[in-house]
C-alpha cells in the first residue's frame, strides 16, 4: 500500500518546479501521467550530461510517471487532455497565466467538468499581481527575490545559490497545498485551485534573514559562510581542507573554546554570550582561523567529536561515498529502457508504514502515449492509430 495509490495526476509540466513536484507525488504512490508537448520537455536536451540518450537534469524529476506527447494545439490534443482531466484527481501545470486558458483547460472549466479536480499552477510570480505576466526562471527569481544579495562573499559579487531552490521550494509548496487540498476534499467533495509561484516561495525561504530586515529595517548583508546571528557558525581552513563549525549557543562555544585549546575565550566578556561574539566577530575569527591551520580536517574531527556541529566540506564524490548515504538508501538504482541501472538520488520521505516504491523510470518521450489512452480512456486501437497519423500523438 501506498498513501497516494488511489489519486490520479495529470502532469502538465516542465522544467523543474513542477516535475518535482509531481515525482513527489508519484513516489508516494501517485498514477502520474506526464504530457509533453512535441517537442518534448525542455530539459531533455540540457546537458551534457547525458545517458542513453536522456539529459540527467531531465532523468532527476521524472521518475514514477507515464510519459505522453499530446499536441495541444490540435482540437483532438485538447479533447485528450479535457478527457483526462476529467479521470483525474490532480492536475498540475506551469504555462504562462491564461494560457491554458485560450485552449479551454483552465481551473473554470475544467471544474465544471470535474467538481472534484485539485488544480495546481505553478509560475514565476503567481497569478495575480503587477509581475504576473513575466516570464520566471529560478535565476532571475533568486536575483529578485532577494537571494542573491545576501548570498556569496561580503566583498564578493551577490551570488546564486548552487541549484534551483527557488523551483525546489515550489515544488515542494505545490506539494504540500496538494496533500492539503486532497484532504479538504474529504469533507467538502469538491477540488480548489492553487496558485504557487517561485517568487512568493522563495520569499518564504528567507526565514529569519526576512525578519531581520521587517523588524530592524536594515538591509541584510553578505558573510560569506558566516552567519548574521550566531558566531562562530561558519567555515574554517585545516592544513588540508575546510571544515564547518556551527556553535549554536553558550553552552557549545565553551566546549568549541577547550578543544581548540583556548578555554580562556569562553571566560573573555567579548566572546562570552552569543550577542558578544556576534558584536564582536571581527576581532574573534580572526584568533580562530590561524589555530584551525595546525591541525588536519580528520584531526580536528575526531578532537571535536559530539561536543559541537562539525563536518567537512566534501565534494560529491565524498558525499555519495559515504556510508550512511547507502544506509539511509539515498542512492537508487531503476531499470531504464536505454540506459540500463539508472542511478538517482532517493526520495528523502521516509516512511514506517507506507515507504515510498520507485516504481518506474523517467519516461522515454511519449512511451506511454497509446497505452494511457487504450488503458485510461478506452481508446480503441484504430483511434489511437488515426490520433498518430493526423500528428495529434506521439
Amino acid at each position: 500500500m501506498q498513501p497516494l495509490q488511489n489519486i490520479r495526476v495529470l502532469d502538465l509540466s516542465r522544467v523543474l518546479a513542477g516535475p518535482y513536484c509531481t515525482m513527489v507525488l508519484g513516489d508516494l504512490g501517485a498514477e502520474v501521467i506526464k504530457v509533453e508537448p512535441p517537442e518534448g520537455d525542455e530539459t531533455r536536451a540540457w546537458g551534457p550530461p547525458f545517458a542513453g540518450g536522456e539529459s540527467a537534469y531531465y532523468l532527476c524529476v521524472n521518475r514514477n510517471k507515464r510519459g505522453m506527447v499530446v499536441n495541444l494545439k490540435s482540437d483532438e490534443g485538447r479533447n485528450i487532455l479535457r478527457e483526462l482531466a476529467l479521470q483525474s484527481d490532480v492536475l498540475v501545470e506551469n504555462f504562462r497565466p491564461g494560457t491554458l486558458k485560450k485552449f479551454g483547460l483552465d481551473f473554470e472549466t475544467l471544474r465544471e467538468l470535474n467538481p472534484r479536480l485539485v488544480y495546481c499552477s505553478i509560475s514565476g510570480f503567481g497569478q495575480t499581481g503587477p509581475l504576473k505576466d513575466m516570464p520566471g526562471y529560478d535565476f532571475m527569481i533568486q536575483a529578485m527575490g532577494g537571494i542573491m544579495s545576501i548570498t556569496g562573499e561580503a566583498d564578493g559579487e551577490p551570488m546564486k545559490v548552487g541549484v534551483a531552490v527557488a523551483d525546489l521550494f515550489a515544488g515542494q509548496n505545490a506539494v504540500i497545498s496538494i496533500l492539503a487540498a486532497l484532504q479538504a476534499r474529504t469533507f467538502t467533495g469538491e477540488g480548489q485551485y492553487i496558485d504557487i509561484a517561485l517568487f512568493d516561495s522563495e520569499l518564504g525561504w528567507l526565514a529569519n534573514v526576512a525578519s531581520n530586515f521587517l523588524v530592524s529595517g536594515k538591509n541584510p548583508k553578505r558573510y560569506g559562510n558566516a552567519h548574521a546571528n550566531i558566531v562562530p557558525y561558519q567555515s574554517f581552513q585545516a592544513s588540508d581542507g575546510w571544515l564547518v563549525v556551527a556553535v549554536g549557543n553558550d553552552r557549545q562555544f565553551e566546549a568549541f573554546c577547550k578543544v581548540i585549546g583556548k578555554p580562556e575565550l569562553s571566560a573573555d566578556e567579548r566572546f562570552s554570550t552569543n550577542s558578544a561574539r556576534v558584536q564582536n566577530r571581527e576581532i574573534l575569527i580572526p584568533m580562530l582561523k590561524p589555530i584551525f591551520t595546525e591541525k588536519t580536517v580528520g584531526e580536528w574531527l575526531a578532537l571535536i567529536g559530539e561536543k559541537f556541529p562539525c563536518g567537512p566540506i566534501n565534494t560529491f564524490e565524498q558525499v555519495f561515498a559515504m556510508p550512511h548515504v547507502r544506509e539511509r538508501e539515498m542512492v537508487v538504482k531503476m531499470a531504464h529502457p536505454t540506459i540500463g541501472a539508472l542511478p538517482l538520488v532517493g526520495s528523502p520521505l521516509k516512511m514506517g508504514g507506507t515507504p515510498v516504491e520507485y516504481r518506474l523510470p523517467p519516461p522515454l518521450k511519449g512511451q506511454h502515449t497509446q497505452e494511457v489512452l487504450l488503458e485510461v480512456l478506452g481508446y480503441s486501437e484504430e483511434k489511437v492509430a488515426e490520433l498518430t497519423e493526423h500528428g495529434c500523438i506521439t
